[in-house]
Parts: structure tokens; C-alpha cells; sequence
């Protein structure tokens, strides 16, 4: 990302800290931390809700040790503040968590700590 940004072809999407909504089932979450502008994605269906959690949590480790950092988080600090946040959130709204950098299965349901 870097020499994209470099060359100033770095264009980043203004989500607002309440989200953006992109359809009635698709939202962008800002989870801000690992990149600058780095969004994960809320899907709903009916009753049901998912959230792809892209580079804000980089292994499932975190899920129980979100304190345990990437050396490629630009702000390690705010990377845990959004680790925090949005793990409190899949658990609070019992929502299907797509961690995409996980290995298979990717999809899971965080028990309540």
C-alpha cells in the first residue's frame, strides 16, 4: 500500500465513525488501526448478521488474546481499540464472525467470555 500511497493514488473511501451504509443488508464499518481507512464489512439477512473482519483481527490467537498485535498494524495501539471493539460487537449481537485471513473454517460464532 505504501507506494500506492507514495504515487498518490491512494483513495480511501469517507466512511463515518457510525458506519456507511451501502444497501438495506450491507454496511462498512470503519476498524481503523491496521491501515489507514481500513473498513470491515457488515452483512444482513433477516435476523441474521455477519461481519468479515478483513485485517482488523489477523489470527483467530485473537479472538481470545486481543491484545496480541501484528507487526503490519500502522497503529498497534488503535488496532487493539478496534480488536476490542469489535469483538465486543460479534459477541453482543451473536453475529457470525468472517475472519478472512483465517485459515478454514473461517466463519465462527464467539462464545460469550
Amino acid at each position: 500500500m505504501l507506494p500506492v500511497r507514495d504515487a498518490g493514488l491512494l483513495d480511501t473511501p469517507d466512511v463515518p465513525d457510525d458506519g456507511l451504509a451501502l444497501t438495506s443488508e450491507v454496511r462498512l464499518v470503519p476498524t481503523p488501526g491496521h491501515t489507514p481507512g481500513h473498513v470491515s464489512v457488515e452483512l444482513r439477512s433477516g435476523d441474521e448478521t455477519a461481519l468479515i473482519s478483513g485485517d482488523a483481527v489477523h489470527h483467530p490467537v485473537q479472538l481470545r488474546h486481543p491484545e496480541i498485535g501484528s507487526c503490519v498494524d500502522v497503529d498497534p495501539a488503535q488496532a487493539r481499540r478496534t480488536r476490542d471493539r469489535l469483538l465486543a460487537w460479534v459477541r453482543e449481537h451473536d453475529a457470525l464472525l468472517l475472519g478472512t485471513p483465517f485459515p478454514e473454517p473461517t466463519g465462527m460464532h464467539l462464545p460469550t467470555p
